[in-house]
This record gives structure tokens, C-alpha cells and sequence, in this order.
């Protein structure tokens, strides 16, 4: 009896659970391209064709040898002597038939040489080995994720990219009990929110966030300012605290029979809540930053008129997010925020979870949910020239409007051409062997230019799988032991002219640093590979659904200590 098929819902249920159906929406539609389908290549593309990838393209000239085996867990030894992108695409096509898998197999120097705008399609750029030569200047995102021996290397390098959708690990909660909607204070002083005059059953049903408000009035009629400081909250918690056994006895002055295990939970609530939900609003420093930005400053000049984006593969929603309309929206916030907002950002309108009746919870809610409204609608008569927006678009803009990020990574070229470490950083460089991922580094730039000059990793006989390299059988090239102790005089060379180039004595990486690199031999361990490709696909899908916010420094995970460290450079 065949399975029936999931629909999309199903098969992408937890992924929708973190970056929901605009997130998957974008996924749906990217195109990535990576370069070179080793064991690392491999593992990343799982992780990006399991969740749905749109399509993908491998760029590789080698074909399957017996040392793929090992490492690759997409070949087998009936693709010895067969295009090893070909191979690999087709394993990972079987996986999830939604996704467009193709390959080319092409020598990538003869490729951008030939036809450097094949790249200029592609939403990411993955490269898996030594970075030669940079095959796009067209502001694609470019990560580079290498695993070497017990150790791997990832860089995100982009020239900027906005994400609206940061989802912080943390945060507060947007009660604006310094300037609250008017609509709050008149259901706070409404009669049946009146503290005094409410029975025990009734009383116990008022949402805390009432509770609050009515003792944070109480202490600014005494104090003449707002609470701000902890001191200022514990006496907004001691008057809560009071008050809630002092109402209890009215309740029971009243004639009202109270039970001896009774209890106002919502006060409870109240007094644990001080010290989050009151708090003076203030715009974020990272959403200020991006306020003070010239892009964000001309908005509404008159030279600024809407143009279709010409590299925006569609106008349906920020789904398809540049950095051209996240300008304008950005400026629109801004305008927004200097005039109907009062100087803050739109309100989220959303509330957590409270001990209360469900009228009276749900009319709380509705008045916050109204404020929102109305400041999406006040936001969208700012953006009205933008035809591309959707309404849910610009909702999307205000409730995260405290989380926008912009961020700018170091490009390729810099790292590659400029010191990473400047005088303030040699602090980095450790002195024990628990800390040495920027020996790492250096190690790796190393036999980067060990390998642009001989075309081969350190301690490795012979150069990538090229068809020229695979035998008759299939087999490669027997290893020579006496390899690595040959290229390790060479790699020294090549590690203190990085060394040198970057400002550090060269007797800072010791030689067990050059003898581990050339056993290495350029070679790939699977578990580090799949580690490594695991974060990589991670990194590749927040550029893609401008979601969450990704690394912008060069990790180095080091499998020999397990250690996982990002240099700060």
C-alpha cells in the first residue's frame, strides 16, 4: 500500500514553527549556488534541500575517487570515475523532489573567465575549498565554509543585509505604561476595573497589567516622576503587596465569605511583572543607528521616487526584500516615529498570558491590538507609493520595528588583502594551546597560499580529483609518507608570510602546527564535514529569508578541542 504524500504543511511543520510562511515562502524560491561537491558541499546541501530549497546548482570538475568514500556520504563505489556534482545532485535530488537540483561540470577559473554573469542568478554563493578568486561583484552573499583535517572554517561576507525579522533570544515586553493608549486609561478608571468597590471573585479577575498601571498612577501622584530605578519599582511592588491584603479585608468588612487558602493571583502576577513591564520606552540603539544612516535621512526628497527594483525577482512582498526598498520602509518608520508615534516606534500590540476573566482579557487586548492597527495604518499612508507592499508587509514592519538589524561584513577581498590583526587584537593570539583558533586561521591562510602556488593542499601528493587523477580502476594516487615532511618547510614559508603580512612574529605558531596541517593533507573527516555543513546551511538560510541575524565574524571549530570560536577581527 503506497504512503499517502504529506502536503507542504506537514513536511515543513517544524521549520514554519521558526521562521513561519514567509520564511518558507522565500526558501521556496532561492537559487544556490556551491562550489565544489566534497564532503562539506555535500552536508550543507542536505541541510538546505531537506527543509526546501528552491533549486540548486553544483559547480565542480572533479569526478568520485576512492577518497570520496570515505568523507562523502552522497557517493558510493559505483560512482568512481563519474562527475562527482552529478553524482551528488542526483542523491540529493532524491530527497526532497520539490527541489530543482542541477550541475555543471566546469573548471570554476574557465567558468569566470568564460561567463562570470552565470553567478549573477544565484541568491548565495557557497564555495567548500580554498577561496582562489572571488566569482561575484554583484552584492550576492558569499559564504565560505571549509573543513580540513579536525578542523573547519566558515565565512559570511556580505556587503550589507537588512533582516526585519531578528527574533532576539530575548525580549520585553511593549506596554508603553509611560504614554499608554488613551483607550487603556479609560478602561483602567472604568467602574468595573474600581479596585475598592469589587467583590474577591470579581477582584481576582482583573488583569495585572490594570493592577500595575492603577499603583504605578498612585506612585507618580506621590513622587512626581516615573519609576525608572529599582528602588522606585520595590515601592511600586510594596503597594501592590499591600494592597491586595487590604482589599481581601474589605471584601471580608463587607460580609463576604472568603475562603482561609484564598488568594489574588493576578496581584501575585502584578508583583512579579514590575520590574518588565515597567519601563521608560526608548528606541533601540541598533534601530536609531539605522535611523541616523544618510539612505534613511533622504527619504521622501524629491529625487527619491519609487523605480522598480530591476534586481527584485518579484514585487509580491518583502519576502523579496532589497536593500533599495529597505530603505524607503526604514524611512517611512522613521517618519512615522518623529510624528504619529510621538518619538517612539510603532506599538507591537501583542500581550502575554494573564490570570483573568476572558472579557476582560480579550477587551485588553483589543485596545492594544487597535493601537497597532492604527499605527500600521498610519505607517502604510507613508509607504502608499510603494505598490509592491502588501498591508501584511507593512504590519510585519511595525511589529518588529524594535529588532530591525542592518548588518556589513568584511568583505573577501579585505580579509584577504589587509592585516586581521591590528594592535588591539594581538591579545587574541594565545599563549596556551586551549585557545588557538586564530592559529588556526593563520594556519589555514597558510595553505591557501600554499595551495594557489602549487595547486595541491599541504601533505597531499596530488591536487583536486580531476579526471586526470582517478586510475583506470578508479583508485587514486598512493600516498608518500614523506609528503608532509617535504611540504612542511614550504608551508612554514608560505604561514610566516601571512604571519609577517599580518603584524605577528612568526614564532607565535609553532612547527605542530604545520607538522598537523600537512597530516592533514587536505583531506576531510565526515563528522566534521557534516558539522561544518550543518552551520553553513544555517547561515545560508537567515541571508535568504532575512531572518534571525548571521555570523558576521570567521568561525573556526577545532574538533580536536571541540571548541567553537568566532574571531573578533
Amino acid at each position: 500500500m503506497s504512503s499517502m504524500t504529506l502536503s507542504r504543511e506537514q513536511r515543513y511543520d517544524r521549520q514554519l514553527r521558526l521562521w513561519g510562511d514567509r520564511g518558507q515562502e522565500k526558501l521556496g524560491s532561492a537559487n544556490v549556488c556551491v562550489l565544489g561537491a566534497n564532503a562539506v558541499g555535500s552536508e550543507l546541501l542536505k541541510n538546505l534541500v531537506l527543509p526546501g530549497i528552491g533549486g540548486f546548482t553544483i559547480v565542480d570538475d572533479a569526478v568520485v575517487t576512492k577518497k570520496d568514500l570515505g568523507s562523502n556520504f552522497f557517493t558510493t563505489s559505483l560512482s568512481i570515475g563519474k562527475p562527482r556534482a552529478q553524482v551528488v545532485t542526483e542523491y540529493l535530488s532524491e530527497m526532497n523532489t520539490e527541489v530543482r537540483g542541477k550541475f555543471l561540470v566546469e573548471n570554476l577559473d574557465n567558468l569566470i573567465e568564460n561567463d562570470p554573469s552565470f553567478f549573477l542568478g544565484f541568491d548565495a554563493i557557497v564555495y567548500t575549498n580554498i577561496l582562489e578568486r572571488i566569482v561575484s561583484q554583484a552584492h550576492i552573499p558569499i559564504i565560505i565554509c571549509v573543513s580540513v583535517g579536525f578542523i573547519g572554517l566558515l565565512r559570511v561576507s556580505v556587503q550589507e543585509h537588512a533582516i526585519i525579522e531578528s527574533h532576539p533570544d530575548s525580549t520585553k515586553p511593549d506596554f508603553r505604561l509611560d504614554s499608554p493608549p488613551e483607550a487603556f486609561v479609560r478602561l483602567v478608571n472604568d467602574p468595573e476595573n474600581d479596585l475598592d468597590s469589587l467583590p474577591a471573585t470579581q477582584l481576582s479577575q482583573v488583569p495585572w497589567l490594570i493592577i500595575i498601571y492603577k499603583y504605578l498612577s498612585h506612585f507618580q501622584r506621590e513622587n512626581g516622576r516615573f519609576p525608572t530605578s529599582y528602588s522606585d519599582k520595590q515601592e511600586v511592588r510594596k503597594l501592590i503587596n499591600a494592597a491586595a491584603d487590604s482589599l481581601l479585608e474589605k471584601c471580608r468588612s463587607r460580609g463576604e465569605t472568603i475562603e482561609p487558602n484564598f488568594e489574588l493571583t493576578n496581584f501575585q502576577e502584578a508583583s512579579r511583572a514590575v520590574n518588565t513591564a515597567i519601563s521608560e520606552t526608548k528606541i533601540p540603539p541598533e534601530v536609531l543607528q539605522i535611523f541616523e544612516d544618510c539612505r534613511c535621512q533622504c527619504y521622501g526628497s524629491s529625487d527619491d521616487r519609487l523605480t522598480p527594483d530591476r534586481s527584485s525577482k518579484s514585487t509580491s512582498s518583502v519576502v523579496n526584500l532589497t536593500m533599495s526598498s529597505f530603505w524607503k520602509m526604514v524611512g517611512a518608520l522613521k517618519e512615522y516615529t518623529m510624528n504619529e508615534g510621538g518619538g517612539n516606534l510603532p506599538l507591537r500590540g501583542d500581550l502575554p498570558d494573564m490570570t483573568s476573566s476572558s472579557s476582560r482579557y480579550l477587551k485588553l487586548l483589543g485596545i492594544y491590538r487597535e493601537a497597532a492597527e492604527t499605527a500600521v495604518e498610519h505607517l502604510a499612508s507613508r509607504l502608499s507609493h510603494m505598490d509592491e507592499l502588501r498591508l501584511e508587509d507593512v504590519r510585519l514592519l511595525a511589529h518588529n520595528a524594535a529588532y530591525l538589524r542592518v548588518i556589513r561584513c568584511r568583505s573577501l577581498e579585505e580579509e584577504l588583502k589587509l592585516s586581521p590583526a591590528r594592535s588591539d587584537d594581538l591579545h587574541l593570539i594565545p599563549a596556551h594551546e586551549e585557545n588557538d583558533a586564530m592559529l588556526w586561521y593563520f594556519m589555514l591562510r597558510g595553505a591557501a597560499s600554499f595551495y594557489s602556488e602549487h595547486g595541491r593542499w599541504p601533505g597531499s601528493p596530488c591536487g583536486a580529483s580531476t579526471p586526470t587523477v582517478a586510475t583506470a580502476e578508479g583508485g587514486d594516487h598512493q600516498f608518500a609518507p614523506h609528503i608532509v615532511e617535504l611540504d612542511m618547510p614550504c608551508l612554514r614559508g608560505h604561514v610566516n608570510r601571512v604571519l609577517t603580512a599580518s603584524g605577528v612574529a612568526v614564532n607565535r605558531v609553532s612547527d605542530d602546527f604545520v607538522h598537523e596541517m600537512c597530516r592533514f593533507g587536505g583531506g576531510e573527516v565526515h563528522s566534521i564535514a557534516a558539522f561544518m555543513g550543518g552551520i553553513a546551511a544555517q547561515e545560508v538560510i537567515k541571508l535568504i529569508t532575512h531572518q534571525f541575524v548571521p555570523i558576521c565574524q570567521p568561525l573556526i571549530y577545532n574538533a580536536i578541542t571541540q571548541r567553537v570560536a568566532l574571531l573578533e577581527f
